[in-house]
């Protein structure tokens, strides 16, 4: 059996698709002028990573789209505050390390060398450091790499995996722990937004500092800040770091909060207007519900289940595997006892495939003439996705099928449908009448009880 994107092996082959279209712009390198050597460090490096997050997405994340949406824009200067103070506690991660000896030495001051001749040319290094590299490693570790591994695990897991991950790649052992705290924070940030731009920010801020400093306040770039700290200087830097890890904690129960009390947006995987007219008047006021022509959908929702829950899953992970979004699907089945359960999941399209409302309705009591057990029940399956966790809500609604149309309301059904302890079809209510008892309005209620429990 196939393993889900990513394992342990589908990150190294990352690493290493890397490696290999970096090959030939080492060897080019090597014969190129100095005089243009910065700018082909900055294709040695962008080219490399476009194509592995190319490659990546090729063979195992073909549906995927990436979100640069700036949303919560009002806890931007939270975020820079708290990227600041993970800058420090990450520089002290490096101070923790032993100092490189031997062939790690060699390595160590390899990769120095390649940093130093990157910092010595303004424009091309600012282009590679600040504005490649944040866009490029964040659409791999963040969009591809950690948007994958929430889907197999839970939050804190698939953030840690992806924070390591990012370490490693950055090939060095003393910036490992350096990218890996950082990776925390990122990821983080980009699994409560789920928006890619917040992460791009934060690294484009961390390494323009790094670069500036480099430029103007002449901090050495071969070695971390604190290695270039002594005696009372380190005193007060080891108090900085302290004041940073209290800035992290309060930062965390900010967030926490605030994405708490947050309005949650839903997609709703459904092209039904109807539907969509009818779940908007009876769900919640604090949850903002968007359209697939918001997310740019194009095409048809596939539905081909067996069962209402296959189908409401179907169109579920056609919304949120692809756009990275929360969503909300259902399905609907209408299920006459003498039919034994059909029309069932076919209930759409009953009478064919481009059948109306009217076609369907036609067949049904054409199949019911003369039936003298009328009971029916609608049922509907609806199908909720939460920071990649996924549940379900079931509402039920017992009746019976009428001997003929009646009323001019609703849709799909609702001319023969009467639902227990009424004498009027759906069709023959007022809209805020049949939203109060309808199937759907029960399942609805299931999963805001679900939600509200779900955001205590």
């Amino acid at each position: 059996m196939k393993k889900q994107f990513p394992t342990f092996g589908h990150l190294f082959l990352i690493l290493f698709l890397f490696v290999l279209f970096s090959l030939p712009f080492g060897l080019i390198q090597s014969f190129t002028p100095k005089s243009w050597i910065a700018w082909m460090m900055l294709l040695g490096y962008a080219v490399p990573m476009y194509l592995t997050i190319w490659a990546t997405r090729r063979i195992f994340d073909k549906q995927s789209h990436f979100n640069y949406a700036p949303k919560h824009l009002m806890i931007l200067p939270v975020i820079i505050i708290v990227a600041y103070a993970f800058l420090v506690v990450g520089e002290f991660t490096v101070f923790l390390l032993p100092k490189p000896t031997g062939i790690w030495k060699k390595l160590f001051d390899m990769l120095n060398e390649t940093i130093t001749q990157v910092f010595n040319y303004p424009l091309a290094g600012f282009l590679m450091v600040v504005v490649a590299a944040p866009i490029l490693e964040e659409t791999l570790f963040r969009g591809v790499i950690l948007k994958a591994l929430l889907k197999k695990y839970a939050p804190f897991k698939a953030i840690m995996i992806s924070a390591i991950a990012f370490g490693i790649f950055h090939l060095n052992p003393w910036q490992f722990l350096y990218a890996t705290t950082l990776g925390l924070l990122l990821g983080y940030i980009y699994w409560k937004t789920r928006s890619l731009f917040y992460p791009i920010i934060i690294h484009m801020i961390l390494n323009g500092t790094a670069f500036f400093a480099a430029h103007f306040a002449k901090v050495d770039a071969e070695q971390g800040i604190v290695e270039q700290l002594s005696g009372e200087n380190l005193q007060k830097y080891l108090i900085l770091v302290s004041i940073a890890l209290v800035i992290i904690i309060m930062s965390y129960y900010f967030l926490e909060n605030y994405f708490r009390n947050t309005s949650q947006e839903l997609v709703l995987a459904t092209q039904n207007p109807h539907k969509i007219a009818e779940i908007k008047k009876i769900m919640p006021s604090n949850i903002y519900l968007k359209s697939l022509k918001d997310i740019q959908f194009k095409g048809d929702l596939k539905e081909t289940g067996q069962t209402l829950e296959e189908n409401a899953l179907q169109k579920l992970h056609q919304i949120t595997r692809a756009y990275d979004v929360d969503a909300l699907a259902d399905d609907t089945g209408l299920e006459v006892d003498e039919l034994n359960g059909a029309p069932g999941v076919y209930s759409a399209r009953y009478a064919g495939e481009q059948a109306t409302y009217a076609d369907n309705v036609e067949k049904l009591l054409s199949e019911m003439k003369d039936k003298q057990n009328r009971a029916a029940q609608f049922k509907t399956v609806i199908a909720y996705s939460q920071g990649h966790k996924e549940y379900m809500a079931t509402g039920i609604l017992k009746g019976s099928i009428a001997t003929q149309p009646r009323g001019n309301g609703g849709f799909g059904y609702d001319s023969v449908f009467i639902p227990e302890g009424y004498n009027q079809t759906f069709a023959e209510m007022g809209e805020a009448e049949k939203n109060k008892i309808s199937h759907r309005a029960i399942a609805l209620d299931e999963l805001k009880k679900m939600i509200n429990t779900l955001n205590k």
